[in-house]
């Protein structure tokens, strides 16, 4: 999903919410906050407006009708009963009688604790601009009191060696980055049977090493990638500018891996799609006879395809964890790593201390040698 069309999508679903919510959307957008994250925000929202009702914290009967008095009603043990709730529940509920019957004959998969803390840090957003936002009638704050700030965070149920030990059998290291390209390039439409086929895949062959390469040669983000432009790309100096999650534009750095893939698809650009010249997304896809910018789903789709054929199948945000994983392993630095992903600290970048990998096996086997 590209940020256009997050923003579509969060429009729709924040005309039901109430004003005061809207607000905070508003003010979100004028900060520059990524609409894919408001996105995934909104949502949270809606699931948190909705138990409101269902568990008569609100006599409202639709949740545009839910107040400010609501909120400020609620206290700490309500918000922790919520966190409660989500740890407890299923992923997707069964709405109607007949599924609701047919899944209570088998237990239905809970959310992860990584999950719920990306709700309760959506809600603390929310609850930190209602505690700061200065109402215009009464000249006083939306909330009389914070009491998100009393609520703890999830703890993940995974220690990092073993979220490490997950992540690392779906990462392409060394040298099996490069013989993933490769495999792309000059094998992988061996395993194709159709005539059809093989023509769908040589007709974008040259943008999906592009798009491939570019992932593995910065480690960006899906939604960096889609969104980025054909000014975005500096060949000549080997930088990309994206923009970050959280609203700021950033350089980074493309490795050499990258660097003759998007030369070739960047001079066959125009000749693969006929974009017209208003038309500045940097990969593309022929849709209705038209050029347009090529969409998140089908490029997870096309990684996908590809990496199963290749090992394993994955998804860009692996592509990513190589990349990170790869980086902190030539140059032993978080901070080194944190600032080629985009992260604001190195919190989120200490998991790649726990990936064991070939010299951390090799280590232990010639422990006693």
């Amino acid at each position: 999903m590209n940020q256009q069309e997050a923003e579509r999508k969060m429009n729709l679903e924040i005309q039901s919410f109430p004003w005061f919510i809207q607000n905070y959307f508003r003010k979100k957008a004028g900060d520059q906050y990524s609409s894919i994250t408001l996105y995934e925000y909104a949502k949270e929202y809606r699931r948190f407006l909705q138990w409101l009702i269902q568990d008569s914290y609100s006599t409202a009967t639709e949740i545009d009708q839910i107040t400010l008095t609501d909120f400020n009603q609620l206290w700490p043990e309500d918000l922790e009963y919520y966190k409660g709730f989500l740890l407890k529940s299923p992923k997707t509920l069964p709405e109607t009688t007949k599924e609701r019957f047919e899944e209570s004959h088998r237990e239905l998969p809970l959310r992860q604790n990584a999950t719920v803390q990306r709700a309760i840090t959506a809600l603390r957003s929310l609850f930190n601009y209602l505690a700061d936002a200065i109402d215009r009638k009464t000249g006083k704050p939306y909330l009389k009191y914070n009491m998100m700030r009393k609520v703890a965070n999830v703890k993940d149920n995974k220690t990092m060696a073993e979220r490490g030990a997950a992540i690392e059998k779906k990462l392409f290291l060394d040298e099996e980055a490069i013989d993933f390209l490769e495999f792309i390039d000059t094998k992988y439409v061996d395993t194709l049977a159709s005539r059809q086929a093989k023509a769908a895949f040589y007709k974008n062959k040259t943008r999906d090493l592009a798009i491939i390469a570019l992932f593995l040669g910065t480690g960006m983000r899906l939604s960096e990638l889609v969104n980025m432009n054909v000014a975005d790309l500096d060949l000549e100096h080997s930088e990309a500018r994206v923009f970050r999650k959280g609203g700021k534009w950033d350089m980074v750095v493309i490795s050499s891996i990258a660097h003759s893939y998007l030369v070739d698809y960047v001079s066959q650009r125009a000749k693969l799609y006929q974009p017209t010249e208003l038309e500045q997304a940097l990969f593309l896809t022929r849709y209705r006879g038209k050029a347009k910018r090529i969409a998140g789903g089908a490029i997870e789709a096309m990684v996908g395809k590809y990496s199963e054929s290749f090992k394993i199948r994955v998804s860009p945000h692996k592509l990513r964890h190589s990349v990170a994983t790869q980086l902190y392993t030539k140059t032993n630095s978080l901070v080194q790593v944190a600032e080629q992903l985009g992260q604001s600290g190195t919190s989120a970048t200490t998991i790649y201390t726990h990936i064991a990998g070939k010299k951390k096996r090799e280590a232990m086997n010639d422990l006693w040698t």
